[in-house]
């Protein structure tokens, strides 16, 4: 079982590679994925998931491109090191202004209030804050 799961939603219009490369991206920020943590392998989690393992392939190689992640000969895939460098104040507004339209614009798609919406993010930074977001491992 994989550090962090992973929830695939066929009804989005994002493909299934790209939705694992931000799966993995989130555990990283949240901590639920640490910087010394072995990623699963290409197989173990395409069979988990139930996809090919090209698409598993496809999403780690376009994780390593991005300096995200490191695959060692070997010895298996793991975070990059290091602290990416932060963006400056109006690249960060400008993602953080594309994110914000991203996430209202799925939760209209479900019908998920602004309310709930605002409710559940706090929520969920307060608990990450706290460093209790990480899933406990068996």
């Amino acid at each position: 079982m994989p550090p962090f799961k992973v929830t695939l939603d066929y009804d989005r219009r994002i493909p299934i590679y790209r939705q694992i490369y931000e799966t993995v991206l989130a555990a990283l920020a949240s901590g639920a994925l640490e910087r010394d943590e072995q990623l699963p392998t290409i197989h173990s989690l395409a069979g988990e998931l139930g996809v090919n393992p090209n698409t598993v392939s496809r999403a780690y190689r376009d994780l390593e491109r991005d300096g995200h992640i490191i695959a060692k000969r070997g010895r298996g895939t793991f975070p990059a090191g290091g602290k990416p460098k932060p963006p400056r104040k109006q690249e960060r507004e400008n993602i953080l202004s594309g994110l914000f339209q991203r996430v209202l614009a799925e939760s209209a798609r479900h019908r998920i209030s602004v309310k709930d919406l605002a409710e559940y993010f706090e929520r969920r930074f307060r608990t990450t804050l706290q460093g209790n977001d990480r899933e406990r491992k068996s």
